[in-house]
């Protein structure tokens, strides 16, 4: 069931939203004026050009069983949605309404809450557990009935080597994707007996900032301080996307600061081989 479900998501965002498109395509969608009102009378997608434009759904999607829900929430962390980032699940800032947004959520039978008010923006948040060690929270701000900000933290207290299930948003997935970062900062804790490092990596052509925090982040064998991204132990994921993010994060070192390389080197290593895609901290670049 999992491939089915993950198929009726992806058929139902594609629905729901004119601007998604598959990954590489630089076709952009253009608006239509008869809607297409059933999955039959929309042509094959076998090439990546076409784009499913104007697009209504008459009712809402059915709720999916528990396990196709876990099943399916379970892959799109692994294999995102392909739709024009800033994109979560389907749901892009500056475009999903509030209504369309409930709908994916209730696709996988989560309800979004309305937690607070701050800004003239209201902020909604839906969070899954699932039973070995991963937990999502999502939190969208909401103005004029449209999703302006995303939110989205991805908690792993899996155990050490355990492959990573988040890895559609891993660093060498993201770069792959949308191209080196225009920033890269590093962060430090100095706190025994666990100090907390980070990783952020930003996108500023698609609007998307991505935290990784961890205790087991950072190699110290001294002078030497060394950090894998890709093999060490990630705990904690934070996503921001759009224009205006909920409390992004603070800035850190920058990368060309912290090590020796370039962004287009600190790209190249981290879309090579993982064991060996680490970087050599200056120990003198952190107060």
């Amino acid at each position: 069931m999992k491939s089915i479900s993950f198929l009726y998501l992806l058929l139902m965002i594609a629905l729901a939203f004119s601007g998604c498109a598959p990954a590489g395509s630089t076709t952009m969608p253009t608006q239509v004026e008869t809607p297409v009102t059933s999955a039959t009378s929309i042509p094959p997608t076998s090439t990546s050009t076409f784009i499913p434009t104007a697009i209504v759904i008459p009712t809402m999607p059915p709720t999916l069983e528990p396990e196709q829900a876990k099943e399916t929430i379970r892959t799109l962390l692994q294999q995102p949605v392909d739709c024009v980032a800033p994109c979560f699940w389907g749901i892009m800032p500056g475009q999903t309404t509030l209504q369309e947004a409930s709908n994916i959520f209730a696709h996988l039978g989560l309800q979004l809450m309305h937690t607070n008010t701050r800004d003239n923006k209201d902020f909604y948040a839906v969070n899954y557990n699932f039973d070995d060690g991963i937990e999502v929270l999502v939190i969208i701000g909401i103005q004029n009935n449209i999703v302006q900000s995303l939110d989205v933290g991805i908690n792993d207290t899996s155990e050490v080597g355990t492959p990573r299930r988040w890895s559609a948003y891993s660093p060498e997935t993201l770069i792959s994707r949308y191209g080196s970062p225009s920033r890269v900062d590093f962060f430090l804790g100095r706190v025994a007996p666990t100090p907390t490092h980070s990783m952020e990596m930003y996108f500023k052509n698609v609007k998307l900032i991505v935290q990784y925090i961890g205790t087991n982040l950072l190699n110290v064998n001294f002078p030497k301080l060394e950090m894998c991204p890709l093999t060490n132990q990630v705990e904690y994921i934070h996503i921001w996307m759009g224009d205006d993010p909920r409390y992004p994060p603070s800035p850190g070192v920058p990368l060309e600061e912290a090590t020796s390389l370039t962004m287009e080197e600190f790209s190249k290593l981290m879309t090579g081989d993982q064991n060996k895609a680490c970087l050599n901290l200056k120990e003198e670049a952190f107060p």
